[in-house]
C-alpha cells in the first residue's frame, strides 16, 4: 500500500502541470456584466515571462467575452476572456493559435475572511457571539443614519439569511487595473 501512494506521488510531481499566471492588465474601454462586448481588449501591465514565451508590458490582448451574469447567494457576476490576438509595443499583430482561457480576478477582503473564521470559531463556544459582534459593529459605525436601522442592518448582513440575495454586477471602467488568471499550456502565438 505504502508502495502505490509512494508511487502516485511520484507520478504526480513528474507530470507536466498547466502553469496558471496571474497578470495586471489595464481596461482599454469600460466594461459591464449588465451589457458585455463581444469582444474586448486590455494592456498588459507587468511583463509575462514564461519557458515558451516573453510578452512585453504595454502588449495589448483582444480577444472574446464570455460573461456570466451574477447570482443568488451573493455570487457577483464574473467573466472569462479567450484571447485571440496580441498587438505588441512595436505593433506586431501576433494571432493567438491555441485557447487560453483568462478569468477575471476578484480582490480578496483578508481582514474580512479573517474575520468570519475568527466569529465562525467563536460561535461553537458561545452560541450568538457573531451576531453580537456583527449588532455592536452596526451600532458602532451606524452606516444607515440610525442605530437601531444600522444594528438590525448587520446582524442581516452577517447571517446566513443575506445569502439569499443576488450577487453584483460587473463594472471595469477604462484605465482600471484588474487581475486575470491565465492558464498558460506552451506556445500560443504566431505571427
Amino acid at each position: 500500500m505504502k508502495n502505490l501512494c509512494l508511487l502516485a506521488a511520484l507520478s504526480l510531481m513528474m507530470s507536466t502541470p498547466a502553469l496558471a499566471l496571474n497578470v495586471e492588465v489595464e481596461a482599454l474601454s469600460d466594461f459591464s456584466t449588465d451589457n458585455p462586448p463581444k469582444s474586448y481588449s486590455v494592456k498588459i501591465v507587468e511583463p509575462i515571462n514564461t519557458e515558451s514565451y516573453n510578452i512585453e508590458s504595454g502588449s495589448i490582448i483582444e480577444g472574446k467575452i464570455i460573461a456570466k451574469d451574477a447570482q443568488i447567494l451573493k455570487r457577483d457576476a464574473t467573466f472569462s476572456f479567450i484571447p485571440t490576438y496580441l498587438v505588441t509595443p512595436e505593433g506586431q499583430v501576433l494571432k493567438v493559435k491555441k485557447n487560453f482561457i483568462g478569468k477575471y480576478k476578484k480582490e480578496i477582503d483578508k481582514k474580512k475572511i479573517a474575520k468570519t473564521a475568527v466569529l465562525s470559531a467563536g460561535n461553537f463556544a458561545v452560541k450568538g457571539l457573531s451576531t453580537g459582534v456583527n449588532a455592536l459593529e452596526g451600532a458602532v459605525k451606524n452606516e444607515q443614519g440610525n442605530i437601531i436601522k444600522s444594528t438590525a442592518v448587520a446582524v442581516y448582513e452577517g447571517s446566513p439569511v443575506s445569502y439569499i440575495q443576488k450577487g453584483e454586477a460587473l463594472t471595469i471602467e477604462k484605465g482600471q487595473h484588474f487581475y486575470m488568471n491565465f492558464k498558460i499550456e506552451g506556445d500560443n502565438t504566431d505571427e
